[in-house]
């Protein structure tokens, strides 16, 4: 059995996710849905693949109670289609460039969003 401790991860991530609002909107947007969010990375859907390695500018809209547009690049780690023979795919992407303030709006969210989880049970 894995030690709990070591499988943590360096920053907490939200256990819900948002669906991306008009400030991160566009005809050919990428990415659809966001999973979980972290001050190091997202977990998101896509319905296309995106090679490992590949750049990308994220443009995301964080919801309540911190309702923000977070400005980030990012580089993809891991993608994977959702099931076999699956259109839709789950891209996870490492934040390399993010400002002080995003990083402290993204760190809230998650904390707010822990919190609300703890408190829901």
């Amino acid at each position: 059995m894995k030690d709990r401790d070591a499988d943590r991860r360096r920053h907490p991530r939200s256990r819900g996710g948002f669906k991306l609002s008009e400030a991160g909107a566009s005809a050919d947007r990428l990415i659809n849905h966001i999973d979980n969010i972290s001050c190091s990375g997202v977990l998101c859907h896509t319905q296309r693949p995106v090679v490992e390695m590949t750049k990308l500018s994220i443009v995301l809209d964080l919801p309540g109670p911190v309702h923000r547009v977070v400005n980030a690049e990012g580089i993809v780690i891991r993608c994977e289609a959702e099931y076999p023979k699956s259109s839709d795919f789950k891209v996870a992407i490492l934040y390399t460039k993010l400002s002080d303030e995003d990083h402290h709006a993204i760190r809230t969210y998650v904390e707010h969003d822990l919190g609300e989880h703890v408190a829901g049970h």
